[in-house]
């Protein structure tokens, strides 16, 4: 199964200056610390006001400021005050920058899951992914779409199969920026119109049944819970339940032609039905072959997943064999 348009070229691994592993690490964080979950909820209970798409930064220096009083790593560390760490918090949130000790502090104080620890120092030591195939999407976004009033911050998808080898269901959590101002719903894309979307989190609703946009391409319209005025962001969680009554490809992808960051994209089999081998890859076009590819290992909670700094113009995923 695919979602949305499917495109691209290899992975190119980029290992830049200091500062740009270091602000991808900081990145990453800030986007854990924003969405709704037990990381927000860990620095919320410090702040006396909390704001949709913002991160209360003395909040964040309490959480920090309370493990360390319990938890000292220097002299000094079990009296520090909370505006103390307020530089350390500051560098952090904004997304610029961040030491191997400061983030070695947010994972134990606000005791980040394994993956998402496990990510962050992948990002910290430089292990970035940049995904782009200029040759592989059509030129044109198509007319029927209308032209997009958001971009994508961050995306993180989840995709599950049962027993007998198909898709059972997906979860998308996505931040969204808005590009123009009274933004109210966005586009949902899919290669089939065989699956069912729910919402949830940011979201009211959708427009109604599939329509058909191309050969390839089915859309339909997510409301958002509120109207974005321009350069305001909005967390939506959403969902899709299938109805394969035969196995489909075995592959998971995610295409895009225009730019999104920060894709973390995870694939998890049922115990009782696990895949011999299993590839991250890239594609060449929406129905093109692979182009590229790599191994990839399950891990304990029979999953495996990739994490890409920048996703443009591409279709990348997973694909395996039975």
């Amino acid at each position: 199964m695919s979602q949305l348009v499917r495109t691209p070229r290899q992975a190119l691994s980029v290992s830049g200056p200091d500062s740009e592993r270091y602000a991808a690490a900081a990145g990453y964080l800030r986007e854990l610390l924003l969405q709704p979950g037990r990381y927000r909820q860990r620095w919320a209970q410090y702040a006396e006001r909390t704001r949709p798409g913002a991160i209360n930064q003395l909040a964040v220096a309490d959480v920090l400021a309370h493990y360390l009083w319990s938890h000292p790593r220097s002299a000094g560390d079990a009296d520090v005050l909370p505006r103390q760490l307020k530089d350390t918090v500051l560098r952090a949130v904004s997304g610029r920058m961040i030491s191997k000790a400061s983030l070695r502090l947010f994972i134990d104080a606000f005791d980040l899951a394994g993956p998402d620890a496990e990510l962050l120092w992948r990002l910290w030591e430089g292990e970035v992914r940049v995904q782009a195939g200029p040759r592989a999407m059509q030129a044109e976004r198509p007319a029927a779409l209308g032209p997009l009033k958001h971009q994508t911050l961050a995306l993180h998808d989840h995709h599950y199969l049962g027993a007998e080898a198909r898709p059972v269901r997906h979860r998308t959590l996505q931040v969204i920026e808005a590009t123009v101002g009274g933004l109210d719903r966005i586009p949902f894309h899919s290669d089939s119109a065989d699956v069912a979307l729910e919402v949830g989190l940011g979201c009211r609703g959708v427009t109604g049944p599939y329509r058909k946009i191309t050969d390839v391409l089915y859309a339909t319209d997510i409301l958002l819970a509120k109207s974005l005025a321009r350069g305001e962001t909005l967390t939506l969680e959403y969902w899709l339940a299938f109805k394969f009554t035969d196995r489909p490809e075995s592959d998971y992808r995610r295409a895009s032609r225009l730019r999104m960051e920060n894709i973390d994209i995870r694939v998890e089999f049922h115990p009782e039905m696990l895949p011999a081998t299993i590839w991250w890859a890239s594609w060449d076009g929406i129905e093109g072959e692979v182009v590229a590819q790599q191994a990839a290992s399950l891990d304990s909670q029979h999953s495996v997943h990739h994490y890409l700094r920048t996703l443009e113009n591409a279709v990348v995923g997973f694909h395996w064999a039975w």
